[in-house]
């Protein structure tokens, strides 16, 4: 009964906070204070609730029942200088509308990022432990303002609009993990498996400011016209299902083996898209006594708006690691952790629209009107090419005292983009990242208390020439200058019983 009563208090606490949940980066940082303190380094260690994440054979070790709750605060701090130009042959270079040298920030939020876990001993197969817990093994959240023809004097295109959408490009991508788990030892004091079964939900928020190719042939796609910007929103969510499993052995009291792997399944994503087509305006062309009712549309200077359904697959990368644990005294452990990502799988995303509404549709289409169909209806892609990736972290732990624990850690994470070209406002990622950490628990009873503080570290990156690796003609980069930083603050709570 009472195994009970605290799965249901934790089922109501992740109910309440699990709409809220917020982090940095696409693969998550980590979750706990002490974990997180030691860089990440915590596979071989797994003595907590955050063991879930870790190394769910971790749990087999853990003597006391306890309940464990997590939140960490992130700042993201990047700037974008853009250089969004094209050059034609004869070396003269047109604009766009963007700021173009401005030095400009992704929206200035503190992004929040709770989990929470709970682990119980039960006489299940002669002692099984097990834990619910809940987490975001991926998230991301960015958010820029990049386009403005007024202020780039790029008001031939169209002067007569002065309202382009806020929220131009942005991304909030999440994915929670609602994970049971189970562990056990299979040699006493030697040997564990771990086994965490989960259920993802995953939620997206994808904005986009694109600029397609006209249509239109000679003279109504000529500059500035040969380029019409059109704004997406797609929003939407999904489920699916996730498998971590790990093992920890002991080859003496004090050296400790961890291996853990996760496989999660792909999500597809659907729900709803809003579309804006902002048309150019040609005074000009419109006196044409011969220009169609078709290419008035598109030298006419209207703001077109379109409504649909979306479908997109979300495909997550399975990772795999392994981690070393010794205690050199008793006071005193260092720990080591590898993880290879298997970040190759992840081929960012392809929108498949359908159920439009706001179109008028020709019964008896000619080439024209097929053509003008092809343009407001057409899908869009996402494409990334990314490698799979390996990280590293090292930790330390020193227990002080009986009530203070002390932690610090660094990591080396690499980047899966570095060798791409298909670098854009709404995926940061410039290179290789180093990261710092530090913290302490604070022991009361009963009672863990406990903060960590990390700074992630990022190389700017020069972005040049815009590219369309997909031949869908809509370029798949952003060119400009990109500088990155990430800050965090955990803060975390657990109760032994």
């Amino acid at each position: 009964m009472r195994f009970v009563r605290l799965s249901g208090c934790v089922l109501l606490l992740l109910a309440l906070c699990g709409p809220a949940l917020y982090a940095s980066g696409f693969e998550n940082t980590g979750l706990g204070t002490t974990a997180r303190g030691m860089g990440g380094a915590f596979r071989a260690v797994a003595n907590d609730w955050s063991a879930a994440y870790y190394n769910p054979a971790g749990y087999a070790y853990i003597v006391d029942e306890h309940f464990g709750a997590s939140v960490g605060f992130i700042h993201l701090r990047n700037e974008l200088t853009p250089d969004y130009r094209i050059t034609d042959g004869f070396e003269n270079e047109y604009e766009w509308g963007y700021a173009n040298g401005q030095t400009l920030y992704n929206y200035h939020r503190i992004l929040n990022n709770p989990a929470a876990g709970i682990v119980v001993r039960l006489p299940i197969w002669g002692e099984t432990v097990l834990g619910l817990s809940a987490y975001q093994p991926f998230d991301y959240s960015i958010g820029w303002e990049l386009y403005s023809p007024e202020a780039s004097g790029f008001t031939t295109y169209n002067d007569s609009i002065t309202d382009y959408p806020g929220g131009q490009y942005k991304n909030d991508l999440d994915v929670v993990a609602f994970q049971l788990t189970a562990a056990r030892e299979f040699s006493e004091d030697k040997l564990s498996v771990g086994l965490g079964l989960q259920l993802l939900r995953g939620d997206l928020l994808f904005n986009d400011m694109t600029l397609r190719a006209n249509p239109r042939s000679y003279p109504y796609d000529q500059r500035p016209r040969d380029r019409i910007p059109q704004y997406t929103k797609n929003e939407g969510r999904g489920w699916g299902f996730g498998i971590r499993a790990g093992l920890l052995f002991k080859a003496n009291e004090n050296f400790r083996v961890g291996l853990s792997g996760y496989y999660p399944s792909e999500i597809t994503i659907k729900g709803d898209a809003y579309f804006e087509y902002y048309l150019p305006l040609s005074t000009e062309l419109l006196r044409d006594a011969n220009i169609t009712a078709i290419d008035r549309i598109f030298v006419g200077g209207s703001v077109f708006g379109l409504t649909s359904d979306f479908e997109a697959k979300m495909k997550l990368p399975p990772s795999a690691g392994i981690g070393l644990a010794y205690q050199v005294t008793d006071k005193l452990l260092v720990s080591l952790d590898a993880e290879y990502t298997l970040w190759s799988q992840y081929e960012g995303f392809e929108f498949t629209y359908t159920g439009f509404n706001g179109f008028k549709s020709d019964d008896n289409p000619d080439d024209d009107h097929r053509a003008e169909e092809a343009f407001f209806t057409a899908d869009l892609s996402n494409p990334v090419d990314w490698d799979n990736t390996i990280k590293a972290a090292l930790g330390i732990k020193y227990d002080l005292s009986g009530a203070l624990t002390l932690m610090a850690g660094g990591s080396f994470d690499q980047s899966p983009s570095e060798g791409s070209t298909e670098v854009t406002p709404l995926f940061v990622d410039t290179g290789d990242k180093l990261g710092i950490n530090m913290g302490g628990v604070l022991h009361v009873n009963q009672w863990d208390l406990g903060i960590t503080v990390g700074y992630i570290d990022y190389p700017s990156l020069d972005v040049e020439g815009l590219t369309d690796i997909n031949e869908d003609l809509k370029f798949d980069n952003f060119p400009g200058e990109y500088t990155a930083s990430t800050y965090e603050t955990i803060l975390s709570l657990g109760y032994r019983f």
